[in-house]
């Protein structure tokens, strides 16, 4: 069963019969077992089965350990965000040049939004998650992503016309403002448009280094950003804060 979750990725329980050939019954005792000992985790918004750990010989962008502690640390402070203000929230984490979205808590919003997909990669440039990620950079990290990125016309800076000067001014504003946000125009990775907007701030691994970004998001025609921040950008912060403190501790 963990060699079908490396191999094929995100499974619900009737893929997992279908790929194992074994009894649904004999799968969710397993599952059961396996989720306790944090090796298999379910989406808070898909429930799908995904898989904690890395297996010889089997690529799955899935299977990484510091995405799964992640995760196992943000999603009871998501889920709490999200009961206390209504909105949905994402966890971000960067994957290569892009960042990627590794847990939600959209399907427990009572807000009707767009549902999204878990593993979905969006825009570093354009996202929240993305912005609020790059906040965390000092100029020569923030260089080396840029450069890496700047050729790819759908997750690049050239599909907003940044130049690298025009982002590092963009970075200092959302910085004093504390908090990085949905790029204007930026529909997201989903079709159709999914209508929404959002804000981030970052997750922090120890003191300093970026691991990742925790959005909010609203609809895009209910407020503009400025006054959702100033309602809910404490709320956000202090569950970030705490995603921070249960994953490292020590820090």
């Amino acid at each position: 069963m963990l060699e079908a979750l490396g191999g094929h990725g995100a499974c619900s329980l009737h893929q997992l019969h279908q790929l194992t050939e074994l009894p649904k019954s004999t799968l969710r005792r397993l599952l059961a077992t396996l989720v306790k000992r944090r090796l298999v985790r379910q989406g808070l918004n898909d429930r799908l089965y995904r898989i904690n750990i890395a297996l010889p010989m089997i690529s799955s962008a899935e299977a990484s350990p510091v995405a799964a502690a992640m995760v196992e640390a943000a999603s009871p402070h998501m889920q709490a965000l999200t009961e206390e203000v209504g909105w949905p929230s994402d966890l971000h984490m960067k994957d290569g040049a892009t960042m990627r979205v590794v847990e939600s808590t959209r399907v427990l919003s009572p807000f009707h939004v767009h549902g999204g997909r878990v593993d979905l990669e969006v825009n570093i440039f354009g996202s929240a998650g993305g912005c609020a990620y790059l906040m965390g950079l000092d100029a020569k990290n923030l260089s080396q992503i840029y450069k890496k990125a700047r050729k790819d016309p759908v997750f690049g800076p050239s599909r907003f016309g940044l130049t690298l000067e025009k982002l590092e001014h963009e970075l200092v504003l959302m910085r004093e403002a504390g908090y990085g946000f949905r790029r204007p125009g930026y529909l997201g990775e989903s079709a159709p448009d999914d209508k929404l907007n959002a804000i981030a701030v970052p997750v922090h691994q120890g003191d300093n280094e970026v691991l990742g970004a925790l959005t909010l998001m609203w609809t895009r025609n209910h407020m503009e950003y400025e006054g959702f921040a100033e309602r809910f950008l404490d709320r956000l912060q202090i569950a970030a804060d705490a995603i921070s403190a249960d994953l490292y501790p020590s820090a």
